[in-house]
């Protein structure tokens, strides 16, 4: 078994889920990637698909023994599409958004010990309303609403479930491909700046720490502000 925590990524290989992975291993925890594709994770497999879910729980817990922090990062993530939204694409986001933190999480419960974690990654879009996103707002809503609940259901078993709630996070060329949402988001921000993934990370890290042992169904809105000012529609 290795020693230190075990945490569990997924949607490991975009740019938050790089960042989680740099977040943890900086303290020494031992991290395991999951991501669709082979070349960019340690542990593969699709979390929409209950098979594939079993089959990557059971290989973790074969070579690790037990999994004490779950970061559950992996969603669909296309949002703002023009046009209606059909039935297929709602259930399509609910599955990846939301289905498949439940799928993994409640098959990795079992092995997740007193003082283990749960760390949910939700949005500013379940709290705040945008244009063509209400899948993704209503999936990652549920997802929070997901997140209360397991508080409950783990506390018994010594098991806190929290969640992170970024705004719009920094990456490179974000502001060249979008410069007119790029600066709204960047002036409403008391400090002048959106979040980076590193912070968002980092927060989500907070939650995870014997630090945050008092913390548990909870929601950290990590967004430099962004929900707290004065925007003008």
């Amino acid at each position: 078994m290795a020693s230190g925590r075990i945490v569990v990524i997924t949607g490991a290989s975009g740019g938050l889920g790089q960042a989680l992975v740099a977040a943890f291993a900086s303290q020494g925890d031992t991290v395991v990637r999951q991501s669709r594709s082979a070349d960019r994770g340690d542990v593969t497999g699709d979390l929409t698909s209950d098979a594939d879910v079993e089959v990557l729980v059971d290989s973790l817990v074969a070579i690790h023994g037990r999994v004490d922090v779950l970061v559950n990062n992996s969603a669909d993530q296309m949002i703002g599409e023009a046009g209606p939204f059909d039935a297929h694409r709602w259930m399509q986001m609910l599955d990846a958004t939301l289905l498949s933190a439940v799928r993994l999480t409640t098959l990795m419960v079992p092995h997740m010990p007193p003082g283990s974690s749960v760390v949910n990654v939700s949005s500013v879009a379940a709290t705040q309303a945008f244009a063509v996103a209400a899948p993704y707002a209503a999936s990652k809503a549920a997802l929070e609403a997901f997140t209360r609940s397991l508080s409950l259901d783990l506390g018994p078993r010594g098991v806190r479930a929290n969640a992170v709630a970024p705004g719009l996070i920094e990456r490179d060329g974000l502001a060249a491909a979008w410069p007119e949402g790029h600066a709204s988001w960047t002036a409403s921000t008391p400090r002048g700046s959106i979040v980076s993934a590193e912070e968002v990370a980092c927060a989500a890290r907070f939650l995870a720490s014997p630090e945050a042992s008092g913390v548990s169904g909870v929601v950290l809105v990590v967004d430099a502000g962004w929900s707290a000012s004065a925007r003008l529609p």
